[in-house]
């Protein structure tokens, strides 16, 4: 049966609009499309380091979509038959608490702005939510523009970003007799298991973790052995100490747009001294920042090193604030769960665990939600998740516990803030005395460090 999420399926919007799925032929297309879409002046230069990902994004060998994962829309009137608007499907596996769920990543979201508010990009997004639904993606992330994927059905609901800044002026010299203790090189295939040990030592910190596979490490490796004028893709450099071990790793941009060399990731080895490594990464950096190609000729001199990490990460504490002073705090996520129980059932373990060590363990009884435009029943057995449903608030006696604004719960779901905190931000969230500690455990606020797996 052909549905939205088939390759071969083609909806008419009207007026000669055409939306279906790519195929490889419209990789030039795209590129061309969102190079101009996405300049901040309408009197720039297409963006073509934009074009260029989106060369490789259309390739077979790309870890996170393929050629046929680019929702399109063509204007048939035109000759010819010009794309007007996309978006790309990527995929994603993350975990909560641990247990693994697959996530479906809409990006470069673009539409020629003389084809803007004509509902073009929830047409789009309706196709992109269909194939979710069809592989069993039960959450959508996006990391978009400030409001505009609320409309959609999406929260901000996890940290996204978040940095610390290092001046250079603030790194330590080498003193005379002394040599580096640590130093950079380029990663290697064989260090991938290295380099796995170190991403997912910091795991267990966070409510939310995005795993990384093995082929997404070899392919930017691979990519940066192979191309790396091209400044599109990763530089991936590991810290070795005087006997040649991995301490670590960073990973780069392989091309510098302001005067900050970007830090995507930073992370180090179970064991290591992160305090006494710093000075010397720090001046790896720099050294590596002043080799570095910039996007065009006027780009200002190197200042100054971004360290992306999130809110709080064990090298901003090796840092401290003499040496990065400056702090940005995170910007968010934007998360979509079309079907909460279904959600809810998957992270189950999760939850009784939390119970379990509580002071509402061996809880029995019910948990129902208002959303005020919904609702949701939870039912637990002697601390056992027995039962999610959606829940109709009753004209009369509803006996709610608690009551959430559309979509707000989605921000306690996952961690991104307290139940105290969403009732200060939100008059019309609420939760009675006895629903109160029971909310608290099963759903309690912590930062997560979810890696967006793209630069």
């Amino acid at each position: 049966m052909l549905t939205d999420a088939s390759p071969s399926y083609r909806r008419d919007l009207g007026n000669g609009l055409i939306l279906r799925w790519s195929t490889p032929e419209d990789t030039e297309h795209i590129a061309q499309l969102a190079s101009i879409v996405f300049c901040s002046k309408e009197t720039e230069p297409p963006n073509q380091r934009l074009a260029d990902e989106i060369r490789r994004l259309m390739r077979d060998d790309n870890p996170l979509m393929g050629p046929y994962d680019y929702g399109v829309i063509e204007d048939t009137t035109k000759e010819g038959n010009p794309l007007v608007a996309c978006t790309c499907l990527w995929r994603h596996d993350w975990e909560y608490e641990g247990i693994p769920f697959s996530v479906g990543r809409p990006e470069i979201v673009g539409t020629d702005p003389s084809y803007r508010h004509r509902g073009l990009i929830r047409a789009l997004f309706e196709m992109v939510h269909a194939r979710c639904e069809s592989e069993g993606r039960l959450v959508q992330a996006i990391t978009g523009i400030s409001y505009f994927y609320r409309q959609f059905g999406y929260e901000y609901a996890l940290d996204l970003g978040g940095k610390r800044v290092n001046y250079l002026p603030l790194i330590p010299k080498l003193k005379d007799g002394e040599s580096e203790q640590y130093t950079l090189r380029d990663a290697t295939v064989q260090d991938i298991p290295a380099l796995q040990q170190c991403y997912n030592q910091l795991g267990s910190t966070s409510i939310v973790w995005a795993t990384i596979p093995d082929y997404f490490w070899q392919y930017h490796i691979e990519a940066w052995q192979t191309h790396p004028e091209k400044g599109w893709t990763i530089s991936i450099q590991v810290i070795v100490d005087n006997a040649g071990a991995v301490q670590g790793y960073v990973t780069l941009a392989g091309r510098r747009w302001g005067r900050d060399l970007i830090v995507w990731d930073m992370q180090t080895a179970p064991g290591s001294n992160v305090q006494a490594m710093m000075p010397s990464v720090l001046r790896a950096l720099y050294n590596y920042g002043l080799q570095l190609p910039t996007s065009k000729p006027d780009v200002e001199p190197l200042s100054e090193i971004s360290f992306i990490l999130g809110r709080a990460h064990p090298i901003y504490d090796a840092l401290g604030n003499e040496r990065a002073p400056f702090y940005e705090p995170p910007y968010a996520w934007y998360i979509r769960v079309q079907d909460l129980p279904a959600f809810i059932r998957v992270i189950a373990p999760a939850l009784e665990k939390r119970l379990a060590h509580s002071v509402v363990a061996d809880y029995s009884g019910e948990l129902k939600l208002d959303f005020y435009k919904g609702g949701l029943r939870m039912v637990f057995e002697q601390g056992r998740l027995i039962e999610v449903a959606p829940w109709q608030v009753p004209v009369y006696d509803s006996n709610a516990g608690a009551g959430f604004a559309p979509l707000v719960f989605l921000q306690l779901l996952f961690g991104y803030r307290s139940l105290d905190e969403l009732r200060h931000a939100f008059p019309e969230v609420w939760a009675n005395n006895d629903t109160t500690p029971l909310l608290k455990t099963l759903f309690p606020a912590r930062p997560s460090y979810v890696h967006p797996l793209s630069y």
